[in-house]
């Protein structure tokens, strides 16, 4: 679909909405319109929404959205004597990660979050190896 610039951009807005609510997200009807990038396409939508007078249509959410994302509030105690803590976590999100008694879990730490899942046989890291001795390189001389 081609559109210009001098057109009223109901057609386009048009287009998009109809598109939104076949359920694409922003980037996925920006490649489907010919746009080679959001940012262009963004631009689009904003002078097309001028120019109508209606409001831009609401895209579906991307896969960095965290709108899906259950947090669960857990309360950090010190244990024992010394620097450690530790965490008590609620059965319940637990049972919908499928862990069972026994069960060990790989964490992930981030500057915000920490993340766990499931170890499974082949995920143990293994021993770093020993550091390997510089090399030697010899450089030619024009002799």
């Amino acid at each position: 679909m081609a559109y210009n610039t001098q057109s009223s951009g109901a057609d386009f807005l048009n287009d998009v909405e109809r598109m939104a609510g076949e359920g694409f997200g922003k980037g996925e009807i920006a490649q489907r319109l010919g746009f080679k990038n959001t940012t262009t396409f963004s631009s689009w939508l904003v002078r097309a929404s001028q120019k109508t007078g209606k409001p831009i249509p609401a895209f579906r959410e991307g896969f960095k959205s965290n709108a899906r994302l259950r947090v669960e509030a857990v309360e950090i105690r010190p244990r024992g004597r010394g620097q450690a803590f530790g965490v008590n976590i609620p059965q319940e999100p637990l049972e919908r990660l499928g862990a069972k008694p026994g069960d060990t879990l790989s964490v992930t730490v981030g500057r915000r979050r920490i993340k766990l899942a499931l170890a499974r046989a082949g995920d143990a890291k293994a021993a770093p190896a020993a550091p390997r001795k510089p090399r030697l390189i010899k450089r030619r001389t024009g002799d």
